[in-house]
């Protein structure tokens, strides 16, 4: 199993209201499409990703979560914010195809290094490479 299943899931409402008690440290995060708090699987090249993963990401800045996870909320609402995968997923209409804000949900890890920020976020992508021969929909390039 991988362990982006165990982090500690979010609804995206929920984030978007607690944004400012976020972590301002370094971290990795996914998020994952999952109605009623059920992940929903996504077809991929390999097989059915039953996660529901939608994208990986990490946080370096000083700001750290607490900012990127921001920036996310904020593109994916089609507010103006740089967050590739959240401007992504608000320009191709994902919540107008079955993939609604209020289905996402947001999971993250928290570092003491952004080094280790960076190493697991490639890992998730590396892990998920080798399982569904793509990455998430919402990624472009890996790290």
């Amino acid at each position: 199993m991988p362990d982006w299943e165990d982090l500690d899931w979010q609804l995206f409402s929920n984030v978007e209201k607690k944004l400012k008690y976020l972590p301002k440290r370094p971290g990795a995060y996914a998020v994952r499409l999952a109605p009623k708090g059920q992940p929903k699987a996504i077809s991929r090249a390999f097989g059915e990703d039953q996660s529901g993963i939608l994208c990986f990401g990490r946080a370096t800045g000083q700001q750290g979560l607490k900012s990127r996870l921001k920036y996310f909320c904020k593109a994916a609402a089609g507010k103006e914010s740089a967050h590739a995968e959240g401007q992504r997923y608000h320009k191709l209409k994902y919540d107008r195809r079955n993939f609604p804000l209020d289905w996402l949900q947001i999971g993250w890890k928290v570092f003491d290094l952004a080094d280790d920020a960076k190493e697991k976020e490639i890992a998730w992508f590396d892990e998920y490479l080798k399982m569904f021969g793509e990455l998430p929909p919402l990624n472009r390039r890996r790290g």
